[in-house]
């Protein structure tokens, strides 16, 4: 009797340790997925501040408007990856389109996107002041062929919706690429530089 108490006890306790134990290791797991997390947070931030860091200092003189968007191409480009880039602003109620191709062989003339931007679907874009995907630009009224579409990866940034200037970027890409809002959010921090050097280009250079 005495033993069969003892083993008993002993199985309670071992029982007792490795339940203990389970907590901790569930909680020493928990701990680490909040410490990569944490980690991977940092380093975005870090990317994201080198980034706009990079930006600013590229166009630090910059008097040219068209100088100003291909530097701005190039410092997203090593953001996010080759795109194809088009900035559509309004100078003086005239909407213009400055655009990079990044293609070697330059992109065929049917699948280059901005030539199915229309002046009203321009100014929709721009008012609605946020990134919009392929399902937001047909339901404002993008007339493009599906089977062209279903071969882009599609999103817009905007620059400013109100103002003497106003605008937005274009970004597509087809080689399978995906662009998503994450992957943009850093361009989030250089929407007021950019503005800025379009208004000091177009100070300098205005429309005639």
């Amino acid at each position: 009797m005495k033993e069969s108490k003892r083993n008993s006890r002993i199985r309670a306790l071992v029982k007792c340790v490795n339940s203990h134990r389970k907590k901790q290791a569930a909680q020493i797991d928990m701990l680490c997925k909040d410490i990569i997390a944490s980690h991977s947070n940092f380093l975005d931030t870090v990317r994201t501040l080198s980034f706009a860091a990079e930006f600013y200092e590229s166009i630090i003189g910059v008097r040219n408007l068209e100088e100003m968007f291909c530097t701005c191409a190039s410092v997203i480009r090593k953001q996010i990856g080759d795109v194809n880039l088009v900035f559509f602003i309004s100078r003086q109620a005239d909407f213009q389109s400055y655009a990079f191709d990044c293609s070697t062989n330059g992109t065929e003339e049917i699948n280059r996107l901005e030539q199915y931007f229309t002046r009203e679907l321009i100014e929709s874009v721009t008012k609605t002041n946020h990134p919009c995907s392929p399902d937001e630009l047909l339901g404002m009224g993008l007339q493009v062929s599906p089977a062209i579409l279903k071969n882009l990866s599609v999103i817009t940034v905007p620059i400013a919706a109100n103002g003497p200037i106003v605008g937005f970027i274009l970004l597509y890409v087809n080689d399978g690429q995906h662009l998503d809002r994450h992957q943009i959010k850093p361009l989030s921090y250089i929407r007021r530089g950019l503005l800025q050097g379009i208004r000091t280009c177009t100070v300098e250079q205005p429309n005639s």
